[in-house]
């Protein structure tokens, strides 16, 4: 979930596993006129892309089940370009809690998520192996991901990056967690 500060009580990506939900709201952006259209081109780390952002008002007519109430926005972002010189082509879709009219502003809110997304969670689960975890209570899942945020707080705050080698300088090495920690209690 994606909260806009000031601005949205929630802003929240529907995906595929929730797929009542995503074909009816992409059957509704298709049959209806965007509030606002916002459109931007960047070029760098070997792509291009372009990314269009529309919204569109939540009415009655869109038949979104009663559960999902306090829906005033439905977006669409579709981005497309070339990515390590391959074309790719996909589109997202969110629902906002607000009556925001300006699509830029949900795009920037946007872009600063996956800023978040690239820069914590992904290594969570590329480094860490969050997502591959066994784990089935919610409250056992919460405590590791607490401890695992502690641990990449704890290694950027020592000078490291949270790279496949900082990992392996201290899986399994109870002296060097235990200077990581002296570290950082010394501080």
């Amino acid at each position: 979930m994606l909260i806009l500060r000031n601005q949205c009580d929630f802003l929240i990506q529907v995906k595929g596993n929730c797929s009542k939900l995503y074909s009816l709201i992409q059957q509704h952006v298709s049959n209806a006129s965007p509030l606002s259209t916002y459109e931007s081109h960047e070029k760098g780390h070997g792509r291009m892309e372009s990314r269009c952002v529309q919204i569109y008002a939540h009415r009655k007519e869109a038949k979104i089940p009663r559960c999902w109430r306090g829906i005033r926005r439905l977006i669409k972002v579709r981005r497309w370009g070339l990515r390590n010189g391959e074309a790719f082509e996909n589109t997202s879709f969110y629902i906002l809690s607000k009556p925001i009219n300006s699509a830029q502003v949900v795009a920037k809110a946007i872009r600063g998520h996956w800023g978040i997304e690239n820069g914590l969670h992904w290594v969570k689960d590329v480094h860490l192996g969050e997502d591959q975890m066994s784990i089935t209570h919610p409250r056992m899942a919460t405590i590791v991901a607490f401890f695992n945020t502690i641990a990449l707080n704890l290694i950027r705050s020592k000078g490291y990056k949270p790279v496949k080698d900082t990992f392996v300088i201290f899986t399994n090495k109870v002296k060097e967690l235990y200077d990581l920690f002296q570290f950082s209690l010394a501080k």
